[in-house]
């Protein structure tokens, strides 16, 4: 049974017990790309049901406990029915990444309503203060970036529950709060770019809901169906910010295991990059290969945001070297992975036989980020690092672990146990947590 669709079939983002924005009659799927499906939460027996009625003969009659709220019943509370949650901090992690941030929403705010008063001839540091539309205005001394801090903050303060109400709100406030009605306009810019305006300065630990049980109800789709990942590729279609941030490793080890480490160290923004798969694609890998799709994927014009990634030895610095004499699109990013303490005393096998040396920079491939007991060989020493090929154009010897494979067996045992939740993440995770926040910066739009 398709239930009959309301005039009023509404959304609703609630930050804590605040209304902040709403809509009806559409899946907001540009706010729904903040969301991962992990977030999701709902009421299985409700929900189920919804989805058993809504494919029932139109006949049937829908029980009481199950059917939507009346059109003009905003005290109905169904926020914990069906939607999608988060906190404050992982929704702003994860605008950041899709190039949405609350300093340049508020710094575009500003721009904007300062060539607007440019535009009528008004001074830009005054408000008119006025206690009624067509009521003539009392200036008030106020710049430009305190009219939109304080109408964003006004806003906030004056949603409740049922949603926006200025009551609470003093004539000044008011006020700043009709010079955003731009951005509240159904076809105002992104959604994004003002939830990421409301957000600052709000308690990380906040939790931000989407309340879509209506949605739900008036068989706008099922509770099954993946509702932030089919937003997140139908809108990387039409636009590069919510495309994947695509990230290029060096060899098909790589590419396998940093996913992997990232889902477990940043569960909440892995989804959000997607590491092209050497094994799946055939392509070659080593350093070489990272510089020519990096310059392929540039050539190509490729939108999404790319970064590549180059192991910490003599080989990744000469990659690096090398992407920086052509330089790339501003989208695009490289890194080596980050400097180990433990790698600048390090054991090593070279023509003169065994040392100990800094392999930092030389002969960091991804196998040295799992902790040193994931580099300890059979005899419960670590295995060394082997001395091979001179770089003439670094001036300095590429080094490499003299067992690669048997340190690789280690790290798969220890990623299997940590997803099977069977060990905690120690400081063995630390030099992961590093390159994980190395992505984040990498992705993060450059200041303007």
């Amino acid at each position: 049974m398709e239930t009959e669709r309301l005039m009023g079939d509404k959304w609703r983002l609630l930050l804590g017990e605040r209304r902040i924005l709403s809509g009806k009659n559409e899946i907001p799927s540009r706010l729904l790309t903040v969301f991962q499906e992990e977030d999701k939460y709902m009421d299985a027996d409700w929900a189920h049901g919804i989805d058993q009625l809504n494919n029932s003969p139109a006949d049937q009659e829908v029980p009481p406990e199950v059917q939507a709220p009346a059109q003009d019943d905003d005290d109905a509370d169904w926020s914990d029915r069906f939607g999608y949650r988060s906190t404050v901090g992982t929704i702003l992690t994860r605008l950041r990444l899709m190039g949405f941030t609350p300093e340049a929403s508020r710094r575009s705010m500003t721009e904007i309503r300062r060539s607007e008063l440019k535009d009528y001839g008004q001074k830009e540091d005054v408000l008119l203060v006025s206690p009624a539309r067509g009521v003539r205005g009392t200036p008030h001394q106020m710049s430009c970036e305190q009219v939109i801090d304080s109408g964003l903050s006004a806003y906030i303060k004056a949603c409740t529950r049922q949603g926006f109400d200025d009551e609470g709100l003093d004539l000044v406030e008011r006020t700043c709060v009709d010079e955003l009605e731009f951005y509240f306009e159904h076809d105002a810019d992104d959604p994004r770019f003002l939830l990421a305006a409301l957000l600052h300065d709000q308690e990380p630990q906040e939790k931000l809901t989407m309340d879509l049980s209506e949605l739900l109800a008036a068989d706008y789709f099922s509770s099954f169906e993946e509702l932030s990942a089919q937003a997140i590729h139908e809108l990387s279609l039409m636009t590069a910010s919510t495309g994947p941030i695509i990230v290029i490793t060096e060899g098909k080890f790589d590419a396998q295991v940093i996913p992997r480490a990232l889902r477990l160290v940043r569960p909440e923004i892995a989804g959000y990059f997607k590491f092209w798969d050497l094994e799946k694609t055939k392509a070659a890998g080593g350093t070489d290969q990272v510089v020519k799709n990096m310059r392929s994927f540039a050539a190509a014009g490729v939108m999404n945001r790319v970064i590549g990634i180059l192991d910490n030895d003599t080989a990744g610095r000469q990659a690096e070297k090398q992407l920086a004499g052509a330089p790339l699109p501003d989208h695009y990013a490289v890194c080596r992975l980050p400097d180990l303490d433990y790698a600048h005393s390090y054991p090593s096998l070279g023509p003169s036989g065994a040392s100990t040396d800094n392999v930092s920079g030389r002969a960091c491939s991804v196998e040295f980020y799992f902790g040193q007991r994931c580099l300890l060989g059979p005899d419960e020493k670590p295995i060394p690092v082997r001395w091979k090929s001179h770089i003439d154009s670094m001036n300095d010897y590429q080094g490499e672990l003299a067992n690669k494979p048997y340190v690789q067996e280690r790290i798969k045992e220890m990623l299997r146990e940590a997803e099977a939740g069977e060990k905690p993440l120690g400081s063995e995770w630390d030099p992961m947590r590093r390159l994980a926040e190395t992505l984040l910066s990498l992705a993060e739009p450059a200041a303007e």
